[in-house]
């Protein structure tokens, strides 16, 4: 079992507005491994960790997530894959909320 870590930044400053899609590629994560996402802001000191079971997503080339912002708060929602794990530092940050959205 292998611990496969993928960090993604949330970077409003270079992103079209519209672009709100994250992707994570899975290509190397096998049933065995745990991968780990962490996801971090441009400037915000968010930094938020996602544990997923390599068996959920072996057979995927990659996995998605969304950010919603606004002014007061920041939503990460997770697109058709839940994490078996979610760590995060605080879900205030600087005067913003984390929210986490995940599939039902």
């Amino acid at each position: 079992m292998k611990e496969i870590i993928r960090n993604r930044v949330i970077r409003p400053s270079t992103r079209a507005e519209s672009s709100d899609n994250y992707k994570v590629d899975t290509e190397a994560v096998s049933i065995a491994d745990v991968l780990l996402v962490r996801v971090t802001h441009e400037s915000l000191g968010i930094n938020a960790m996602y544990k997923f079971k390599g068996k959920s997503i072996a057979d995927k080339k990659s996995i998605h997530f969304k950010v919603y912002e606004s002014e007061d708060s920041i939503i990460i929602s997770w697109i058709g894959i839940k994490p078996i794990e979610i760590t995060s530092a605080s879900n205030i940050i600087n005067g913003f909320k984390l929210i986490h959205r995940l599939p039902s």
